[in-house]
């Protein structure tokens, strides 16, 4: 886990409500005494907890809590009862974790989905001792609800688990995670990491690519560092990406930057360039740089650009491998362009896309 990220969501959780929805099948299984100990790191550091039992056995919950010394309370007034979410919510805003039974078995029922809602949670987070969700043997780790319907949801495993949890969401819930119980520290690698280890289904933005802002500036500047002095990208001053802070944008993951592409217009040549295309190396290879190239590409033909061109030295095989652009001649750039290319001294290749192409 990322110290500086795990620090950074501190403040994000702090008086957030999660609902923990605990399979039966974890209830007696020695891997539940590692959550309990996630659980109570989250409750330290002010996240106001609600655990939901499945079935009727929470008094197991509650005695399993206390071996953690997780400050619990025992809500036993059945979740069909009308004052169950008054007394859950008395017994969270007095400071300790409520422990509740469902009644019913499944994770998604009507009665812990409605009392998460009732609550107003910001997550609702199963444990469950099955797989998660996963598209072609690949861990979906997060997707938007809006693209959770049974024909998007064809080529995934879990598919009804999906459809379960993205019916929660557009009742009110913003995120909801299924998580494998049995792996240890799951609920802290889950959500004090960008990526995470389980399945996320969102309601809220959490992968945006955005503009760059005057205060991203310096994280920026220090991102791109390693490849600056490694040649793989071209240096970059604080006053250089001011004066063009309109050509860049980033890729964010719950508003953490992980990555960065510019666009810099040619109006006469009617193109324009795509540059300084970075991403984290810990978030590679989930398609970010793609996702980035393309966006910038839409930029460009939205603003009525007939192509476009990267310039790379170092990333040759992305994109004419992967992205699929044409290498060219150094004689297609606009001139101002090729003049500075050729005052740098590099020895870069130019890779060029027609836009007009679908």
């Amino acid at each position: 886990m990322n110290v500086r990220s795990a620090l950074a969501y501190v403040p994000y959780f702090r008086n957030r409500l999660f609902v923990v929805h605990i399979c039966k099948e974890l209830l007696h299984a020695e891997a539940l005494v590692d959550a309990l100990l996630d659980a109570a790191a989250l409750h330290e550091i002010g996240v106001r907890l609600v655990l939901v039992c499945e079935g009727e056995e929470a008094s197991v919950l509650a005695r399993r809590t206390g071996e953690c010394e997780l400050p619990a309370a025992l809500a036993e007034l059945p979740l069909t009862a009308a004052p169950a979410a008054a007394r859950v919510a008395e017994i969270v805003e007095r400071g300790q974790v409520a422990i509740v039974p469902s009644g019913a078995i499944g994770r998604f029922d009507e009665g812990s989905v409605a009392l998460a809602v009732a609550l107003g949670a910001a997550k609702y987070i199963c444990l469950q001792v099955e797989a998660v969700p996963s598209r072609m043997g690949q861990p979906i780790f997060a997707i938007a609800e809006s693209d959770v319907a049974p024909e998007l949801c064809a080529d995934c495993s879990c598919a009804e688990e999906l459809l379960h949890a993205a019916q929660v969401c557009r009742r009110g819930i913003p995120r909801v995670h299924m998580l494998d119980g049995l792996h240890r520290g799951v609920l802290l690698d889950e959500l004090f990491s960008e990526e995470g280890v389980g399945a996320m289904v969102h309601a809220d933005s959490y992968r945006e690519i955005r503009p760059l802002n005057v205060d991203d500036i310096p994280e920026l500047l220090s991102m791109i560092a390693r490849c600056v002095a490694d040649a793989k990208l071209v240096e970059r001053t604080y006053e250089s990406i001011h004066a063009r802070l309109d050509s860049y944008y980033v890729y964010t993951l719950d508003d953490t930057i992980v990555g960065c592409v510019a666009l810099y217009p040619f109006e006469q040549e009617h193109c324009a360039e795509l540059g300084c295309l970075f991403i984290k190396k810990n978030y590679e290879g989930h398609g970010y740089g793609r996702a980035m190239c393309r966006f910038i590409e839409d930029k460009a033909r939205a603003m009525g650009f007939d192509w476009i061109f990267a310039i790379s030295q170092s990333a040759v095989d992305y994109f004419r491998d992967r992205l699929g652009y044409a290498q060219l001649s150094r004689d297609v750039l606009p001139p101002s362009r090729r003049a500075a290319l050729e005052a740098s001294g590099r020895s870069s290749a130019v890779f060029g896309h027609n836009l007009n192409e679908m």
